[in-house]
């Protein structure tokens, strides 16, 4: 499995270090990050470091879309400028599958940051779920925790608030709690 992470916040680097945790190599991943903090970071774990444009030579089985919801669309449009037959998974919160340019070829998932320990809980939607670039997607998820498939991508939203979002009110009220 041979996967490029645009952009390598925090979700991109939990799945990383999942990844590197549970078998895959770091030459299989690469990386493309402007943050140059993140990127000694990201050379320090022995990835790849490459150029938008090498997309164009380089074939991945997926392309992990994990930049701000504002730079997302633009993004996508230049994965597919760069590798027009690319295979997107997008992590992108608050983004459907129909904004992008090409609705159809997008898979699109919410992990949480569980995944840098094998723990991960990641939801997965895309239209066509029997293509290659799904299962390689859903294989990649298992190797960092559970994966739930979803039937439709409304049921995305429910997930984030349980999983998400869950999980921060639960921290907020034990920390009003453990105030008094």
């Amino acid at each position: 499995m041979k996967i490029c992470f645009l952009g390598c916040g925090n979700i991109a680097q939990a799945i990383i270090d999942g990844l590197l945790k549970n078998g895959i190599s770091s030459s299989d991943i690469a990386c493309i990050e402007r943050n140059e903090q993140r990127v000694e970071s990201l050379k320090m774990q022995n990835l790849q470091i490459i150029e938008l444009e090498s997309l164009a030579s380089i074939d991945f089985d997926l392309i992990v879309l994990a930049v701000k919801p504002k730079d997302a669309l633009r993004a996508e449009q230049s994965i597919f400028k760069m590798a027009p037959k690319a295979a997107i998974l997008s992590l992108v919160a608050g983004i459907g599958v129909a904004k992008y340019s090409q609705p159809n070829t997008i898979i699109r998932a919410m992990p949480n940051t569980a995944c840098a320990f094998g723990k991960g809980v990641t939801a997965i939607y895309s239209k066509d779920q029997s293509s290659a670039a799904f299962i390689t997607a859903n294989n990649l998820f298992n190797k960092v925790g559970h994966v739930l498939a979803l039937k439709n991508e409304q049921e995305m939203h429910r997930f984030t608030s349980i999983i998400g979002s869950g999980q921060a009110f639960l921290f907020q009220v034990l920390h009003t709690y453990l105030k008094e």
